[in-house]
Order: structure tokens, then C-alpha cells, then sequence
């Protein structure tokens, strides 16, 4: 009898031993799924991290070599006009007239333009007016990248010009400026790019009051 509870007792003893191996089994088996769970969604975080940190670097590339690559030519602009002295004979509709005149060359490039020698010739109404030392000449020089260069010279229309009627009585006299500048732009000491601009302004003049009223360049 007692060799039979002997053995019972062993019996309901390795029932427990069996449930609880089971029980350490299943929770092992719980915390390796967990900690797998747990790589994945970290891989997947990096994953997910690298793919951002590319997308923005290709995106900065991509602004960086269209800001710097894309090429715009200069703009070759009269800035002011400032008339030193202007006479009229209205007996021959001729006018004299001195002025200073500025002008501006701006590069919006990440690159130096080096500019060559360029003549300005002005006009009334298509007609070409002569002055008197003749054609206004911009010296060759250089604009540094992304800035603008201000150049001033003195110019003289002399009595050999005559004007319309209209302009004569109206004492408003409208003069336009032409002029092409060449040049070279050097990106970075790599690229060397040939450019040109064109300056094509008018300007209203009060001949009466001998001012500038207006200067409009397209």
C-alpha cells in the first residue's frame, strides 16, 4: 500500500515537473519571439531612418547643382541719368545736352563674369544720336559672383542732332539706350560659359525742367 501512494506521489510529481518545463518552454519561446519582434521593428526604424537621411541628401544635391549650374545671363541696366547742363534752338530743333549717366551689371550666378569692352549708343525715336565724343564706352572689368557692378561715365549730344517737332514743343524728349555686352562667366575655376546681354532702356526727359523723369529698361 504504501509502495502504491509511493508511486503516486512520484506520478503527480512528474506531472508538475512536465508542467512546469512546459510552462519555462513556453515562456522562453515567448521572449525569443518578443526580442525578434523587437530587432524587426528596429531594423525597420532604421531602415525607414536611412531612406529619409537619402531622400533629403539627393533633394540638397539636386537644389545645389540647379543653383549653382543653372545660368542666368547678367543684367546690363542704365540706373540713372543726371543732366549737367541742355540747351535748345528751336529755330533748328537741335539740342545740347551733358549728363552722367550710371549703369549697373548684375550676375545673380555663383560665378565670376568677365566682361569685355562694350560701346552704348542712344536714340530718339530710332533715329541714332551722334555724341560728341562719340559712342559711350564701358571698359572691360569683372562682376563678382552674385553681385552687381556699378559703372558711371559723362556723355555729350551735340547740336548736329536734330529732334522731331513734337519732342521740340512738348520740351519732353525720349532717348533709348542699346548696347550688347559679351563676356565669359567662370563657374568655380571648372566651367567657362560665353554670355551676353542686352541693355535696351528708355528714358523720359523734361527738357524744361531739365530733369530725368523715367528710366524703363525691358
Amino acid at each position: 500500500m504504501h509502495a502504491n501512494m509511493a508511486a503516486k506521489n512520484q506520478q503527480v510529481h512528474s506531472q508538475d515537473d512536465d508542467d512546469e518545463f512546459d510552462e519555462d518552454t513556453t515562456s522562453i519561446e515567448s521572449d525569443r519571439d518578443y526580442s525578434k519582434e523587437l530587432e524587426y521593428k528596429k531594423n525597420i526604424r532604421q531602415l525607414y531612418l536611412v531612406a529619409v537621411i537619402v531622400f533629403i541628401l539627393t533633394v540638397a544635391i539636386l537644389v545645389f547643382s540647379v543653383a549653382i549650374f543653372h545660368i542666368n545671363s547678367p543684367k546690363f541696366r542704365i540706373r540713372s541719368i543726371i543732366i549737367d547742363e541742355l540747351s535748345m534752338n528751336s529755330l533748328n530743333n537741335t539740342i545740347d545736352m551733358k549728363f552722367k549717366t550710371e549703369i549697373s551689371i548684375k550676375s545673380s550666378n555663383f560665378g565670376d563674369f568677365n566682361f569685355e569692352r562694350t560701346s552704348v549708343s542712344f536714340f530718339n525715336r530710332g533715329t541714332y544720336v551722334a555724341l560728341v565724343n562719340g559712342d559711350a564706352l564701358v571698359e572691360k572689368g569683372k562682376v563678382k559672383a552674385r553681385s552687381t557692378k556699378k559703372i558711371s561715365f559723362l556723355a555729350e549730344m551735340g547740336a548736329t542732332n536734330s529732334i522731331y517737332v513734337d519732342d521740340m514743343e512738348s520740351r519732353y524728349l525720349t532717348l533709348t539706350a542699346k548696347a550688347t555686352m559679351n563676356g565669359t562667366l567662370h563657374m568655380m575655376k571648372l566651367i567657362k560659359r560665353k554670355r551676353s546681354s542686352e541693355m535696351n532702356c528708355t528714358i523720359n526727359i523734361n527738357m524744361y525742367k531739365k530733369i530725368v523723369l523715367d528710366i524703363k529698361c525691358k
